[in-house]
This record gives structure tokens, C-alpha cells and sequence, in this order.
């Protein structure tokens, strides 16, 4: 668990209320310089997956799941910021073409790959990136002038 995640598991465990540690969350993500980039997803993740109703806490967050994702409550999420979910899209979708079984014709000299990925991602990156649900879930971090959307996607 990380640091972040740490500290807040301990102020639950003293009676921290789901309201103060909703309150906390905000705050954090609202202000707070992560140093290390798994705790801001590790908190995107609670903060995103409290949202939904969930009651879930820091304890509810397990380590060591792969590289931006989140193991939360039984569910897997992959937590991208805008510039990786078009990395992630786009490296998925030439994976696919790479594969001759995958795409028919994509081996042709007469192939245009780029409009190919531009038809495929038509219904979004939440298709492709989200292999649980198809979905892709946004969470808006920071101050009002100062904000950066994060995507979650679930893999399992």
C-alpha cells in the first residue's frame, strides 16, 4: 500500500467518518503534490470508486497489480490521464493490426492503417482499454482553474 494510503488507513482505523474521509480525499486531490505518481492513482481510485457509492477505504486497496493500475475492492483499474489513454489506445490498436489473424487485409500495401484506427476507436477508448465493461470513467482532479481529467478503466 502506499504511503498516501497508509496514512489514510490509520486515521480510519482511529474513526475517521466516511463523510471526513470523502472530505479528505478531496482535499488531497485537490492540492496535494504527489511525489510518487501510484499514490495520486491509488487516491484517484478511492476517491472515484466512493463516487460511485462504494464504501470502499485505503485498506480495500491492494499492491503490486501492474504499471497504472489499481486493485480496488475486488476490481482492477487501469487510471490513465488523457495524453496515456491515447498512447494506450493508439499501441493497442497497432498490436492488433500487427497481428495478420486479428485484422484481415491489414497486411496489404494498399492498407491505410491510420484511417483503420481512426474507424476502430470510434466508439472510444473505453472499447478497447476497458476489457471488463467497455467503459471508460473520468475523474477531474485539482482546483477549478487548475484541473486535469484522469480516465479509469476496468480490466477485471
Amino acid at each position: 500500500m502506499s504511503d498516501v494510503m497508509d496514512a489514510l488507513s490509520v486515521l480510519v482505523d482511529n474513526g475517521l467518518t466516511d463523510d471526513a474521509l470523502d472530505a479528505a480525499l478531496d482535499d488531497l486531490l485537490e492540492g496535494y503534490n504527489f511525489e510518487d505518481d501510484d499514490d495520486l492513482r491509488d487516491c484517484i481510485a478511492l476517491k472515484w470508486s466512493r463516487d460511485q457509492g462504494d464504501k470502499t477505504g485505503p485498506g480495500d486497496i491492494s499492491v503490486g497489480c501492474g504499471d497504472n493500475v489499481v486493485c480496488i475492492g475486488g476490481a482492477d483499474y487501469r487510471v490513465l490521464d488523457d495524453d496515456e489513454a491515447d498512447d494506450a489506445i493508439d499501441e493497442h490498436l497497432e498490436q492488433l493490426l500487427d497481428e495478420p489473424e486479428m485484422v484481415p487485409g491489414a497486411d496489404s500495401p494498399h492498407f491505410d492503417r491510420e484511417q483503420w484506427k481512426n474507424d476502430a476507436s470510434i466508439d472510444g477508448r473505453g472499447h478497447f482499454l476497458g476489457s471488463y465493461d467497455g467503459e471508460e470513467n473520468e475523474l477531474s482532479i485539482g482546483s477549478s482553474d487548475d484541473y486535469k481529467w484522469y480516465y479509469l478503466y476496468r480490466i477485471s
